[in-house]
């Protein structure tokens, strides 16, 4: 049968002036980031459009959560501590120092925020 088939089908030789070619690619060795937060941090979250996305959705939707205070039941309007998570200073809102919190929760894996006092204010 194959015989019969082989008949059908010519081979072909192509001809180039151009002749053979080989390509050759050499890739060299991989670079892998260095174990450290400020690398892994750069290239994860600051060189990825993709992951800055995510990490910025995700803290602008966490500060956009108002914080509410209470003494038992009761719901407090106005607080020293509700104006300080309001303006923790003249440079910064509250909405973007618990952004900055938030993202760097999700890139570190812990973050921190120290209240501090000027002559008992």
């Amino acid at each position: 049968m194959f015989e019969k088939l082989s008949g059908l089908f010519r081979r072909e030789q192509k001809q180039s002036a151009a002749g053979a070619v080989i390509a050759m690619n050499v890739v060299g060795r991989p670079v892998w980031t260095p174990r450290n937060y400020q690398a892994l941090a750069s290239e994860g979250f600051a060189k990825n459009a993709v992951a800055y996305r995510c990490v910025r959705m995700i803290a602008e939707g966490a500060a956009s959560v108002p914080f509410l205070l209470y003494d038992g039941a009761h719901e407090l309007e106005s607080h020293p501590l509700l104006s300080l998570l309001t303006a923790p200073n003249p440079q910064d809102s509250g909405t973007a120092l618990f952004e900055r919190w938030y993202a760097f929760l999700q890139c570190a894996g812990d973050a921190y925020l120290e209240a501090a006092t000027l002559r008992g204010e």
